[in-house]
C-alpha cells in the first residue's frame, strides 16, 4: 500500500550519523566487529610472551661541591624540558651502544638474535668497540640490528610530578630484560661522569694552551708600553710624570710670588699714605728699623734735655741752641731713613714683578712643551691599558686553569639508581583484553568505514522525509515489490498480492484528491531514468482507474523505448505517430482491453526524431480530444535523463508525476530534473517511489481477471508477474 511515512524511523535525523549508520547496517558492522575480535584473539594466541623489567633513577636536586669554585659542567636545571631531554638521551642510539658494551663486559648474550655479543664485538679493542671500526659488513649489520632492537624495546618515562625516571625494557627473557634495564641505569650514570670528566679535561687543555698565548701577549704589551715611555721621556715618579711635577712646582711658586707681591704693594701704599699724613713713624717697617730706633732714642734724650732747660727757665742757655740743632738733625736723619725704607719696598716690588714675569715665561714654556707631548702621553696610556687588559685576562684564565685542574678527578653523577630491575614472573604481553579491544576497535572502524562507503555509493531513497526535503516535492507513496521470479505465466486470480493492489488503490485516491483534481484530467507520468518501473506503474494504475469506474486511456508517448504495447500485448496495432503525422483516425489507433476496460494508444520505436511527433500541433489536438472523451488520460513519457521530450509532454498535460526507484534514486539529478519542470511552469503533483528490486527485466502484469470492481474506492486487483522487455 501507499506508505506516506518515512522508510526509516522518524527520529533518524535526530540520531548521530554514526549511530544511524550502525543501526541501518548493523548486520554488516556486527560481522566486521566479530571478525575483528576473532583476529584479535588469533593475534593473542600467536604472539610470543614478553617480560618487562623496570629500573628507577632519581635525579639529585642537591649539588656536591668539593671546591668553592664553579664547576666546568653546570648542574642540571630542575626544569621539565631538561628532564625531557635526559629521557631522550636515555633512549638514544649512543646510550644503546654504551649499554651493549656494558652487557658485553658482563658476558650477556643477545636474547633477540640468539648470537653472542662478545663474538660480534671481539674483533675490536675494548676502547674502540663501535660498528664504525674495521668490521665486516655482516658484523656491522648484526651490531646495528642489536642496537636497533634495544632502542625499540626500551622505554624511559617520567610521571611529570617528580625528578624520577622509570626505565623499562621488554624482552622474551625476564633475566635479560632486568639486566638490560639495570645496564641502562648504569650506562646513564657513567655517561654523566664521563661527560663531566671529559669536559673538565678538555677545558683544562684548552686553558693551558691559551695561557701560553696570553702570557706572551702580556709580556709584549708591557715591553711596548715601557719602551715608548722611555723614548718619549714620560718617566713617572709616584705615578706622575716629571714634566707634570715641574709644572706643578712652577704653579706653586708663581702663586706664592704673586701673594708676596700683593703684600709688598699693599705695604707701599700704606707707607705712602702715612708719609702724606706725617705719620710715617707708625709704619711697621719704620718701627722695625734699628737705625730708626736709635735715632728715636737720641731724639727722646734731646727732647728731655730741652724740656729740662725750658723748665729751669734758662732760655738763654748756650746749650739750648746746640740741643735744638741736634734735634733738627736727628729728625732729618729719621725722615731720610724712612724714605730709604719706602725705597726698599719699591725695590722689593720691582724684583717680585720681574720674578713673576720670569716664572710666567717658564710656565708658558713648560705648558707648550706639555702640549707637544700630550699625544705621546695618550698613546702611552693606551699601551698601558692594553697591558692592563691583557694582565686581567691572563690572571682570570690562570685562576680558572688552576680551579679546573683541581676539579679533575672529583666528577660525580647527578643521578642514582633507587630501584634496580628484577626479573618478572609473569609476562607483560600479550594482553587478552587489549587484543580483544584492538580487534573490537579495528572491526568497528572497518565496519563503519565500509558502511559509510556503501552509504556514499548507495543511491537508494533511504528516507522519504529526506527525499521530500531535498527535492521539495511531496511523496505520494510507495509501490511495494511483488518479489515474483521471472518466467511466470498469467493465470487466475492471485489473492496473495493485496499490498500491491492496495498501493495502487491508495495512489489512485491521492491523485483524485489532489487540490487540482478539478482540472487534472491528463497526467504525464515520467521518471528520473530508464528502468524505474514507470510503464509498469502506468499500466496497472490505468487498470485501477478503469476498475473504479472511470473512463481511462493510456497514451504511450515514449517514442524512444516504448513498452506500453508489450504490456497490453497490442501487437502490430496502429501507433501514435500514424495518428499525429499520417492523419489516421483516432478511433482506429485506440485499443480496448476487455478484462480491465482501459483503452490504450501504443507507440513504436522509429528512426525519425521524437520532436516530429511530440512537437506537432496535432499531438496537442489529440490530447485535447482525449481529455474531452475520457475521465483520466495517463501519458507515458520518456525519462527526464533522456532529453527534453518529457518536459515537452508535461507542458501539454494538466499535471505531472515523477516515478523513482527505491534502490537507485539519484537525488541531485532528480532535484535538477524537478527544477527544470518547475521552470517550465508545470504542476508536479508529487513523487511515487517504486520499491521493486532490480532483478533482471521482470514486468508485473495485472491479471486480466478482476477480483472485484468497487465503485466506492479502489478495487483490489490480483496480479500475476510476467516477463517483459526493459522499459524506460
Amino acid at each position: 500500500m501507499i506508505h506516506s511515512e518515512p522508510l526509516l524511523a522518524t527520529g533518524e535525523h535526530s540520531l548521530p550519523l554514526v549511530l544511524s549508520l550502525i543501526i541501518e547496517r548493523r548486520a554488516f558492522v556486527g560481522s566486521c566487529i566479530a571478525a575483528g575480535i576473532l583476529l584479535g584473539l588469533a593475534g593473542y594466541v600467536v604472539s610470543p610472551p614478553k617480560y618487562t623489567a623496570e629500573a628507577v633513577l632519581a635525579l639529585d636536586v642537591r649539588k656536591l661541591q668539593a671546591l668553592p669554585s664553579e664547576s666546568v659542567v653546570s648542574a642540571l636545571p630542575q626544569e621539565s624540558p631538561v628532564l625531557r631531554t635526559e629521557i631522550d638521551i636515555i633512549g638514544s642510539r649512543m646510550m644503546a651502544e654504551r649499554v651493549l658494551l656494558l652487557l658485553q663486559d658482563m658476558s650477556w648474550s643477545d636474547n633477540v638474535g640468539e648470537r653472542s655479543m662478545a663474538a660480534i664485538l671481539s674483533p675490536l679493542p675494548k676502547e674502540t668497540r663501535r660498528p664504525e671500526g674495521d668490521l665486516d659488513a655482516k658484523t656491522k649489520l648484526s651490531y646495528a640490528g642489536i642496537v636497533n632492537d634495544m632502542m625499540s624495546h626500551v622505554r624511559a618515562v617520567n610521571d611529570g610530578r617528580s625528578y624520577t625516571i622509570y626505565i623499562s625494557f621488554v624482552s622474551g627473557s625476564p633475566q635479560y630484560a632486568a639486566a638490560v634495564a639495570n645496564a641502562y641505569g648504569q650506562a646513564y650514570i657513567a655517561y654523566q661522569i664521563d661527560l663531566q670528566t671529559t669536559a673538565t679535561r678538555r677545558v683544562s687543555e684548552w686553558l693551558g694552551s691559551r695561557l701560553i698565548n696570553l702570557r706572551a701577549a702580556l709580556e709584549e704589551a708591557e715591553r711596548a708600553a715601557t719602551s715608548f715611555r722611555e723614548d718619549a721621556g714620560l718617566m713617572k715618579a709616584n705615578g706622575i710624570t716629571l714634566q707634570t711635577q715641574q709644572i706643578a712646582a712652577l704653579n706653586g711658586e708663581l702663586a706664592s710670588l704673586r701673594a708676596r707681591l700683593a703684600g709688598s704693594v699693599a705695604r707701599l701704599a700704606t707707607a705712602t699714605e702715612a708719609i702724606a699724613g706725617h705719620s710715617s713713624l707708625s709704619l711697621t717697617e719704620v718701627l722695625a728699623s734699628p737705625t730708626i730706633q736709635q735715632l728715636r732714642v737720641e731724639e727722646a734724650r734731646i727732647d728731655r734735655a730741652l724740656s729740662e732747660i725750658r723748665e729751669s727757665g734758662a732760655s738763654r742757655n748756650p746749650a739750648l741752641t746746640a740741643l735744638e740743632s741736634q734735634l733738627l738733625s736727628i729728625k732729618k736723619q729719621i725722615s731720610l731713613e724712612t724714605n730709604q725704607i719706602i725705597g726698599s719696598l719699591r725695590n722689593e716690588i720691582d724684583v717680585s714683578r720681574k720674578q713673576q714675569s720670569a716664572l710666567e715665561a717658564s710656565l708658558r714654556t713648560m705648558q707648550k712643551s706639555m702640549s707637544e707631548t700630550s699625544r705621546a702621553i695618550v698613546h702611552a696610556d693606551q699601551l698601558d691599558r692594553e697591558a692592563s687588559a691583557n694582565r686581567a685576562i691572563y690572571e682570570s684564565y690562570l685562576t680558572r686553569y688552576k680551579q679546573t685542574i683541581e676539579q679533575d678527578g672529583i666528577a660525580t653523577a647527578e643521578a642514582r639508581i633507587i630501584s634496580r630491575a628484577m626479573p618478572s614472573d609473569k609476562p607483560s604481553s600479550p594482553n587478552l583484553t587489549l587484543w580483544l579491544l584492538i580487534g573490537f576497535i579495528a572491526g568497528l572502524a572497518t565496519g563503519l568505514g565500509l558502511a559509510l562507503l556503501q552509504s556514499l555509493l548507495d543511491k537508494s531513497v533511504g528516507s522519504l522525509d529526506a527525499l521530500e526535503k531535498k527535492v521539495g516535492l511531496p511523496v505520494l507513496g510507495t509501490v511495494p515489490d511483488l518479489g515474483a521470479p521471472g518466467g511466470m505465466r498469467s493465470g487466475g486470480i492471485d489473492v496473495g498480492k493485496h499490498d500491491f493492489n492496495n498501493a495502487l488503490a491508495d495512489l489512485q485516491a491521492r491523485l483524485r484528491l489532489n487540490k487540482n483534481r478539478s482540472t487534472a484530467h491528463s497526467i504525464a507520468i515520467t521518471s528520473r531514468a530508464r528502468y524505474d518501473g514507470k510503464s509498469f506503474l502506468i499500466a496497472h494504475l490505468g487498470r485501477s482507474f478503469a476498475a473504479s469506474g472511470r473512463k481511462t486511456i493510456i497514451v504511450d508517448a515514449n517514442l524512444r523505448t516504448p513498452t506500453i504495447g508489450d504490456e497490453f500485448c497490442t501487437g502490430l496495432a496502429p501507433c501514435l505517430s500514424t495518428v499525429v503525422r499520417d492523419g489516421l483516425p483516432l478511433d482506429e489507433a485506440i485499443r480496448h482491453e476487455r478484462t480491465s476496460g482501459v483503452d490504450v494508444i501504443c507507440s513504436r520505436a522509429s528512426n525519425f526524431p521524437a520532436e516530429f511527433v511530440l512537437g506537432n500541433t496535432q499531438f496537442s489536438v489529440l490530447l485535447d480530444t482525449l481529455k474531452s472523451r475520457y475521465d483520466v488520460v495517463l501519458i507515458d513519457t520518456p525519462a527526464l535523463s533522456e532529453g527534453a521530450d518529457a518536459v515537452s509532454i508535461a507542458v501539454l498535460a494538466d499535471a505531472t508525476v515523477i516515478v523513482v526507484r527505491m534502490d537507485r534514486a539519484d537525488i541531485p539529478d532528480l532535484a535538477t530534473a524537478t527544477k527544470m519542470l518547475l521552470l517550465a511552469g508545470r504542476n508536479i503533483i508529487g513523487i511515487v517511489v517504486n520499491d521493486r528490486s532490480s532483478r533482471g527485466g521482470l514486468c508485473y502484469r495485472i491479471s486480466r481477471n478482476l477480483a472485484a470492481v468497487g465503485k466506492a474506492g479502489a478495487t483490489r486487483l490480483s496480479l500475476k508477474p510476467m516477463m517483459f522487455k526493459k522499459e524506460a
